[in-house]
C-alpha cells in the first residue's frame, strides 16, 4: 500500500495568519549566523525491543508493551495481542513469505521472534496493537545466509537542496510511502527459519499437517534479516526503471 502526502504552495493557503506564519518560517535565519548548543542526549543502545518501522518511524517496546509472546498471550489483554499476531502471520502468509519444507539435514534454520507495540492518537489513546515478526538476523552468516548488505541513501543536505528549489519556484510537491515495504523483496539466498511462535497452533486448528522438524523456507525478506535493505532497494529500483524513471545522479 502506497500512502501519499502532498505539499501546498504558501499561494494556496486561504488561512490569512497560517500563510504569514509559514513565510516567517521560510525566511526566519534560524540556522545562520547563530551558535550551536550542545544537547546532552542519552544514548540509546540498540536492542532487540527496538522494533520495527511504520511510516518511517521506530517504534520501541515500552514498560506496557509484553517482551515476549508466552506473556502476550497470558497477560490480561491478551485477546488484543493475540488478534494482532493472527493478523501479522494471515499478512505474512498471504504475501507468501515463506513455504513449509521438512528441516533440511545441510542447513541450520535462523530464529524468529515477536516484537509488540501499541500505536496511540494524538491523546495518547491506544488506537491498535501491533505484532510484527522479526528474523533474528545476528545468527546469519556471511556466504550462506546472505551476501551484500549495502543499501544507498539520500543525502540530508540533496533533499533539503530539493525541497528549497520546489518552494522557490512554487513546485507540487508529494511524498510517497510504502507500507511494510521491506516485505515486498524476493530473496535469492537459500534460508530457513525456525517455525514462529503462534504459527504451529494456527495450523493445528486449521487440521493442516504439521511435523516436529518442519521449518520455513523464506521466499520474500523479513524484517531484521541483514540483507533486507538491499533486496527493497533492488526491487523498487527495478520497478521505477520500469515506469521510466531515471536517476539523477
Amino acid at each position: 500500500m502506497i500512502t501519499r502526502s502532498r505539499t501546498r504552495h504558501i499561494e494556496e493557503t486561504t488561512d490569512s495568519e497560517e500563510a504569514e506564519g509559514r513565510k516567517k518560517q521560510i525566511v526566519a535565519p534560524s540556522a545562520i549566523g547563530t551558535k550551536r548548543q550542545k544537547v546532552s542526549q542519552a544514548r540509546v543502545k540498540p536492542s532487540d525491543e527496538l522494533l520495527a518501522i511504520e511510516g518511517g518511524q521506530l517504534m520501541a517496546a515500552t514498560e506496557e508493551v509484553p517482551k515476549t509472546y508466552a506473556e502476550a498471550t497470558t497477560r490480561q489483554d491478551q485477546d488484543e495481542w493475540k488478534k494482532a499476531i493472527a493478523s501479522e502471520l494471515k499478512s505474512l502468509i498471504v504475501n507468501k513469505t515463506w513455504k513449509l519444507v521438512p528441516k533440511p539435514a545441510h542447513q541450520r534454520p535462523i530464529g524468529c521472534h515477536w516484537v509488540f507495540a501499541l500505536k496511540r492518537d494524538e491523546k495518547g489513546q491506544v488506537v491498535r496493537y501491533k505484532a510484527r515478526l522479526v528474523a533474528k538476523g545476528y545468527s546469519q552468516r556471511h556466504g550462506i545466509d546472505y551476501e551484500e548488505t549495502y543499501s544507498p541513501v539520500a543525502y540530508l543536505n540533496s533533499i533539503r537542496a530539493m525541497l528549497a528549489k520546489c518552494s522557490a519556484e512554487g513546485m507540487e510537491i508529494e511524498q510517497c510511502d510504502v507500507d511494510t515495504a521491506f516485505l515486498y523483496g524476493k530473496l535469492e539466498e537459500e534460508i530457513y527459519m525456525e517455525l514462529p511462535e503462534g504459527l504451529r497452533e494456527l495450523l493445528e486448528l486449521a487440521e493442516a499437517e504439521c511435523e516436529d522438524d518442519v521449518v520455513c523456507m523464506l521466499l520474500q525478506s523479513l524484517y531484521g534479516l541483514k540483507q533486507v535493505s538491499r533486496v527493497w532497494n533492488e526491487t523498487i529500483d527495478k520497478h521505477l526503471k520500469k515506469a521510466r524513471w531515471k536517476m539523477n545522479a
